[in-house]
């Protein structure tokens, strides 16, 4: 988001996001026991799936609250403390999802529009919203925002297969219902209902 009349740090340069997108995929594909995702059909037994499906994406949640306000903190400080360039690459995020990121933090919404202005009206507006600074806030955010990345990656990819579970679940042989999957999967009815219904969307049902 360069700006006219500001002064910007270096740039950082961004970690191989689409190598841990590819190993955040296969270590889904590991723990759900298949090599490719060709095997979903032949290999997977549905009532296994939903399963180890939860269980990553239970994994990444945690993950997600352990570390995103971490790396959302370390964004801010590099953006309203020393502006540097290039920061949404080395989030892993596109330039929307980065300003929703700051916006997010700074107004509790991530729609709000972001503050302008020159390098000193920028730290006045971060000082004035609590935005607090981050020591080795590079450092920071070169290690969270991977971790960030590849929790939501293998979040992702588990829901996939979670829908695909639960769809072949609801449907003959099994006919399961939606209370019991979710007792099956460890996990609420109302997020049953709404993985069917996005794998029913997907397949045109």
């Amino acid at each position: 988001m360069p700006k006219a009349g500001i002064t910007y740090g270096p740039r950082i340069k961004a970690p191989d996001y689409k190598q841990i997108a590819a190993d955040a995929e296969k270590q889904v594909l590991e723990h759900l026991g298949l090599e490719r995702p060709e095997d979903l059909v032949a290999k997977a037994r549905p009532d296994n799936l939903v399963v180890g499906a939860a269980e990553v994406v239970d994994q990444a949640d945690a993950e997600l609250a352990l570390y995103l306000d971490e790396r959302d903190q370390a964004l801010a400080h590099l953006w309203f403390y020393e502006q540097r360039l290039g920061l949404s690459k080395t989030a892993g995020l596109t330039n929307m999802g980065y300003r929703h990121a700051l916006a997010k933090l700074m107004f509790g919404d991530k729609r709000h529009t972001l503050p302008d202005g020159t390098n000193e009206e920028l730290v006045q507006a971060a000082e004035q919203a609590g935005i607090e600074r981050v020591p080795d806030a590079e450092a920071q955010l070169l290690k969270t925002a991977p971790i960030v990345f590849a929790a939501r990656a293998r979040r992702d990819v588990a829901v996939r297969y979670m829908q695909e579970a639960v769809l072949a679940l609801s449907q003959s042989p099994y006919d399961w219902t939606p209370d019991k999957i979710a007792e099956h999967a460890g996990v609420h009815r109302e997020l049953i209902y709404k993985q069917r219904s996005a794998a029913r969307k997907r397949h045109g049902l």
